[in-house]
């Protein structure tokens, strides 16, 4: 039988136990997860862990594309962008419907994570674990590691020339929890993904004034009357920002919507993945390590419909573990990652980071990996159809689309419950 440890018990980790479990008597599976409870990002204000929710927030996407596979969500919920509190609800009647809780060990912190040997490309791993309850730290001999970490941990802090000179503060969007400190101040939101917009919604009621810097050409929707968009920053000079074309503003807050960096600092230096501009290097189907095929990513991808990724990425690793279907070999492997970084990153002209955004290309990516796990995907019509009329709605108005309601009629259509009158024109 092979031991396998997953390290998280988020959504993407619960996943993975859930895939796994099909091979019951093939694979024993333990999960090391820091907190007291499942759910990992969608913990709110959790005191073992930092998380980037906050009070008000709700699911950048509807519920009718991101849920389990097989698991939909409650019938009498009529809306479609679940408040936080619910999805994580969500996410805990998954694990007690699957019975996932038994092999969770909740309070363990994973401290290093290192191959112990390799016969004939069959690696044995380490993996180095700390009660947080007692201090004891045991070591747990294993198989196969899959990390279900999430990519919100590392916080990514610009080094804006002058900064050390600011006068006002300096504030990642980790630390945001509702707008209560922002009444009346002047804010300039670094960064426009949902993060930084969907602060922007959060404090425009109460701020007065904001500015929202970016350089992303998608990002043109109109803005509430207090604010208004700038440029990058170029520099800052005391209580002056100054961007790229050579505006001048002063502001209170420097408000931070720039996201996360990988961090795998629990992976030893024979393992350690080389990361080049945010990208994570040499994976094969996005998710598994060339170098080392017993060592699993699941979640590494951004944009894409998150919980979907997760259990089509999971079921992947679990029929490669569970030896279901053949390993590729690495010129294989390698093949696929040169085929992938050319379609996502060099045919686009992009950055290396991009290689990991999936938005439009997600689709095609999951065909393929469940075709090579014999497994179809559930509402790929349906989805595909709605995540791109949702995405659509966000660029037109982020204040206004999470107001749209949705309901699922069959495998490839949806019917719109509610839209405001902007996404009809």
């Amino acid at each position: 039988m092979k031991e396998v440890v997953i390290i998280g018990a988020g959504p993407s980790g619960l996943a993975a136990i859930r895939s796994l479990s099909k091979y019951k008597d093939e694979v024993k599976i333990t999960v090391y997860e820091v907190s007291d409870r499942v759910g990992g990002v969608w913990v709110n204000r959790d005191p073992y862990k930092n998380s980037p929710m906050y009070d008000n927030l709700r699911a950048n996407f509807p519920k009718e594309v991101i849920g389990y596979p097989g698991f939909p969500f409650p019938a009498d919920i009529k809306e479609s962008y679940l408040p936080h509190r619910m999805i994580l609800e969500y996410i805990e009647s998954f694990a007690k419907h699957f019975q996932l809780y038994q092999h969770i060990q909740f309070r363990h912190t994973v401290l290093n994570v290192d191959i112990i040997s390799s016969v004939k490309g069959k690696e044995r791993w380490n993996v180095m674990v700390r009660d947080e309850e007692t201090g004891a730290i045991t070591n747990k001999k294993c198989d196969a590691v899959i990390v279900a970490t999430g990519h919100e941990s590392k916080m990514y802090i610009p080094d804006f020339d002058g900064k050390q000179t600011y006068t006002g503060e300096i504030i990642h969007s980790r630390y945001y929890q509702n707008p209560s400190h922002y009444v009346g101040k002047t804010v300039v939101i670094v960064g426009a993904g949902f993060s930084g917009l969907d602060i922007l919604v959060d404090i425009h009621t109460v701020a007065k004034k904001i500015y929202v810097s970016h350089h992303d050409d998608h990002i043109t929707a109109p803005l509430c009357e207090n604010a208004e968009y700038v440029k990058d920053i170029a520099k800052i000079n005391g209580n002056d920002i100054i961007f790229i074309d050579g505006k001048v503003v002063q502001a209170d807050i420097i408000f931070l919507g720039t996201g996360y960096r990988y961090d795998f600092s629990f992976l030893s230096e024979k393992c350690h993945p080389v990361i080049k501009e945010d990208h994570v290097t040499n994976i094969y189907r996005m998710m598994v390590d060339i170098a080392h095929p017993s060592l699993y990513y699941i979640g590494l991808n951004k944009l894409g419909s998150p919980i979907r990724e997760f259990c089509v990425q999971a079921d992947l690793a679990a029929a490669l573990i569970a030896e279901k279907i053949p390993t590729p070999s690495r010129e294989e492997m390698e093949k696929d990652y040169q085929d992938t970084y050319k379609k996502n990153v060099t045919d686009l002209g992009l950055k290396p980071k991009n290689f990991h955004v999936v938005s439009y290309t997600q689709w095609d990516y999951y065909d393929a990996v469940c075709k090579q796990t014999g497994q179809q995907q559930p509402d790929s019509i349906m989805a595909k159809k709605l995540y791109n009329r949702f995405l659509g709605n966000f660029y037109k108005d982020f204040f206004q689309f999470k107001q749209g309601i949705y309901k699922r009629l069959d495998a490839e259509n949806f019917e719109v419950v509610y839209e405001p009158e902007v996404f009809s024109t």
